[in-house]
């Protein structure tokens, strides 16, 4: 993105806030401007695309103000040594002005008088930042004087800097040597641009196909006498990896990529200028790829200018396609958003999705960032990547960022906690995207059914941790599970405490909350709801009530649960489309239940939840959280309540409770004349004897 140089006074440079959140950079970071780095945050500024530099920023990047100037945003390693001129500063002083400070070979910085004990302030030369020419400042790296050494190393290294150095040396000269393949060398460390890109190779290799058939010098549509088009349009959040993905693809296919900037066009005149001169370049066999188009047609849009803009588009689209070797492809966020003669347009036959990062690619993307922040080897990337939901790459990016500038300015490493800080901190750009309930309690809530809770891991948390289990024996975990059985024996809170067993969002669904009596908005709701829970994987959908959304065909005056039962059979067929989601259903009466929903490849795991038996009684008294006096025998409490669910029991002990507060406000514990009381009462509720139903 291209700003314009302006004077500033902040030793950070300030940018538009908005614009920095186009950058990827919601709560600022590090950016690349002209032959320097510095620190950026959002701020006031005079236009929405200044750049405010003080004086010695400016001098470092080789700039003046007034310039206009591409600047992208970085993550820059932490520098192992940094080389000054002369100077006579101590290295703790040295250490505690720079922390989090972005250096780049050839940077003249300032050292404030106040980390120098009162004396004046003192500017010294970066000469060199090992090993990359430009780093972070962090608690581990080391401070010199001078140019950096030759490769060779020194013979007999005296101090740790010397160390330092003679094992960058040592590599140096190992690469260049090819040295013997049977040393053991260090693993290439995760790069970000790979952890966008996982799990995308069929979208990669979709991709490279079209620009290996439009786009190189063997011109092989017009060899084999195809119609004309222009190109594809590749959908999806934005910081999801576009760039990315048109970049390895054009790798793949052999050609080059020239992308269009459009984020400061505000007239047709300038898209058509930028555009033609995309078209005209002679730069040979190309793919022109053009994002964000939203911010042109979309509802946000100038509304002024945007039929304007949708015509210079058309034109775009019909001269490309008229244009040997050259293929465009359109990036948008939501295809929706582009106006009709566009998004069905016969010059763009072909629309690639890009799907928000899943908790793999989230995992991988948190690997790669903190792969070189000290101590970032030791966090669990796991744990972060199951708090992310609706994340998009450039939020994960953030949050590292968040949490590397957490340690910059003391001397600590990377912990797991201050990135789960950062991330609380972070606000995903995909936030229209519901999250879903993550539950606050696990198994160890749930009273005995030791036999439900095994099966519930079986057929829901080994496929998403362990799908190997399944791959050794050749078969695939089942679709959907139905648990069954009277009112209140727990169906849905032990599916509650699943999703937690299992860092899973929560999506708990009514069966009547989908019926609707317009043509078409049940089964829409049906689709939404897997939508989203496919957006924050991995999750559960749990559709409670199933038998009110899905009763056997025909059996209904309308034709609504038909046409709901019909959108639930696509979505449970389509699992292989719906990645980590698991689908549980639950119900009082299963002979309502339309039976195609209930054969096997579908709701194949039928779990009966019966009416507690009296250990499973004993044991939620045993975790129950209200406070039980010493006068209650618990095992006779639990006999005394045979035929009861657990929701009976609760409701029993909340009457004690209560009954017990009645009595004395001050009181701390439910004795048992107030249970005895409480269970005569409910008997009476029940107009029936205490016994089993």
């Amino acid at each position: 993105m291209r700003f314009t140089i302006r004077a500033g006074t902040s030793a950070t440079a300030i940018a538009d806030s908005i614009l920095l959140r186009t950058l990827g950079l919601p709560h600022g970071g590090i950016v690349s401007v002209g032959d320097s780095h510095v620190r950026v945050t959002g701020g006031e500024t005079t236009g929405p695309s200044d750049l405010l530099l003080d004086a010695e920023a400016m001098s470092n990047a080789g700039l003046r103000a007034g310039a206009n100037v591409d600047v992208k945003r970085v993550i820059l390693p932490v520098a192992e040594v940094v080389r000054f001129t002369d100077h006579s500063i101590e290295t703790r002083a040295l250490a505690r002005a720079l922390q989090g400070t972005p250096l780049s070979q050839g940077d003249r910085h300032r050292i404030d008088g106040g980390y120098l004990d009162g004396d004046d302030d003192v500017v010294l030369e970066v000469t060199a930042v090992e090993p990359d020419g430009a780093g972070i400042v962090g608690p581990a790296t080391r401070f010199a004087i001078g140019q950096a050494p030759a490769i060779a190393a020194p013979q007999n290294p005296t101090s740790t800097e010397s160390n330092v150095a003679s094992k960058t040396s040592a590599t140096a000269a190992t690469a260049a040597t090819n040295a013997d393949p049977q040393e053991p060398t260090t693993p290439p460390l995760p790069q970000i641009a790979d952890a966008l890109l996982a799990g995308l190779d069929n979208e990669v290799e979709l991709m490279a196909g079209w620009f290996s058939l439009l786009a190189t010098a063997d011109d092989l549509a017009n060899s084999w006498n195809l119609p004309s088009v222009a190109g594809v349009l590749l959908e999806g959040p934005n910081g999801c990896g576009k760039s990315e993905l048109v970049s390895e693809a054009a790798t793949r296919a052999g050609t080059a990529v020239t992308e269009v900037d459009i984020s400061r066009i505000f007239k047709p005149e300038r898209l058509l200028d930028r555009l033609s001169s995309a078209i005209n370049s002679p730069a040979g066999p190309r793919v022109i790829f053009v994002d964000r188009l939203e911010t042109l047609t979309g509802d946000d849009a100038l509304s002024t200018f945007r039929t304007q803009f949708i015509a210079v588009l058309r034109w775009f689209l019909e001269e490309v396609a008229s244009k040997p070797q050259v293929v465009c492809v359109l990036g948008v966020d939501a295809v929706a958003d582009l106006h009709e003669s566009i998004s069905k347009s016969p010059m763009l036959p072909r629309v690639v999705s890009i799907p928000p990062p899943d908790l793999d690619r989230r995992r991988r993307l948190f690997e790669a960032a903190f792969a070189q922040v000290p101590g970032g080897h030791q966090v669990d990337a796991d744990r972060l990547a199951a708090k992310t939901a609706g994340f998009s790459g450039a939020d994960v990016l953030a949050t590292v960022l968040q949490a590397s500038s957490m340690v910059a300015t003391n001397d600590q490493s990377m912990t797991t906690d201050i990135a789960i800080t950062a991330l609380e901190g972070t606000t995903p750009t995909l936030g229209a995207v519901p999250m879903g309930e993550m539950t606050g309690f696990g198994f160890e809530k749930v009273a005995n059914l030791d036999n439900v809770k095994q099966r519930l891991t079986e057929a829901v948390i080994w496929p998403m941790t362990q799908p190997e289990r399944f791959e050794r024996l050749g078969i695939e975990p089942p679709k959907g599970i139905l648990l069954w059985g009277p009112p209140g024996t727990g169906k849905t809170f032990v599916i509650k405490a699943l999703a937690h067993e299992a860092g899973c969002a929560f999506f708990s669904v009514k069966g009547a909350e989908l019926l609707d009596k317009y043509v078409g908005e049940s089964e829409r709701a049906v689709r939404t709801v897997f939508q989203r829970a496919r957006d924050a994987a991995p999750s559960i959908i749990f559709f409670d009530e199933f038998d009110a959304l899905a009763p056997v065909r025909g059996s209904s005056s309308s034709s609504v649960s038909d046409q709901v039962v019909a959108a639930l059979l696509t979505e449970i067929d389509g699992v292989a489309d719906r990645g980590r989601v698991a689908v549980v259903a639950a119900t009082n009466r299963k002979d309502l239940i339309d039976g195609a929903l209930l054969r096997a490849g579908r709701f194949e795991s039928h779990i009966e939840l019966g009416l507690p038996k009296t250990a499973a009684r004993h044991a939620l008294l045993k975790i129950t959280d209200v406070n039980l006096g010493d006068d209650v025998d618990r095992e006779l409490l639990a006999e005394r309540t045979e035929g009861l669910s657990f929701a009976d029991l609760t409701g029993v002990l909340r009457e004690a409770a209560l009954a017990t507060l009645r009595r004395d406000d001050t009181a701390t514990e439910v004795t048992w004349p107030d249970l005895e009381a409480a269970l005569l009462l409910f008997e009476d509720r029940r107009g029936e004897p205490n016994v089993g139903r």
